[in-house]
């Protein structure tokens, strides 16, 4: 019973980084002053720390360590903000909520690295 509370409760902490990311990425978008707030980004940052330790489990580990390599490389390889030309705001839009996103997945990534190290050095 434990395990299903500790997944609902990890999928609501991921569910509320995601809105926030987006929320962040509408900002940007507009250039609010808000948008950069080191609060926020702390808050991404400990969201992505509980996603880390309550989401992943021991099986879930390499897929996703290369959904989160395949995530970095694409949003850095891609001119995002070229659409932008096209769509006024939306690609500033999506690269913040990209890179918002990222800082979440990111920390989640290394916490599951290092419990997958951990795990192997036991």
């Amino acid at each position: 019973m434990a395990k299903k509370e500790g997944n609902t409760l990890g999928k609501l902490v991921l569910s509320i980084g995601v809105i926030l990311a987006i929320i962040m990425g509408i900002g940007a978008a507009f250039e609010m002053t808000w948008a950069n707030n080191p609060v926020l980004v702390f808050l991404l940052i400990v969201i992505g720390a509980l996603v880390g330790f309550r989401n992943i489990t021991a099986g879930e580990v390499s897929s996703f360590l290369m959904g989160t390599i395949a995530l970095i490389l694409a949003t850095a390889v891609a001119n995002l903000a070229a659409i932008d030309k096209v769509i006024p705001k939306v690609g500033t839009f999506v690269q913040a909520s990209l890179a918002n996103f990222i800082v979440i997945v990111g920390v989640a990534a290394v916490i599951v690295s290092f419990r997958a190290v951990y795990g192997l050095a036991k």
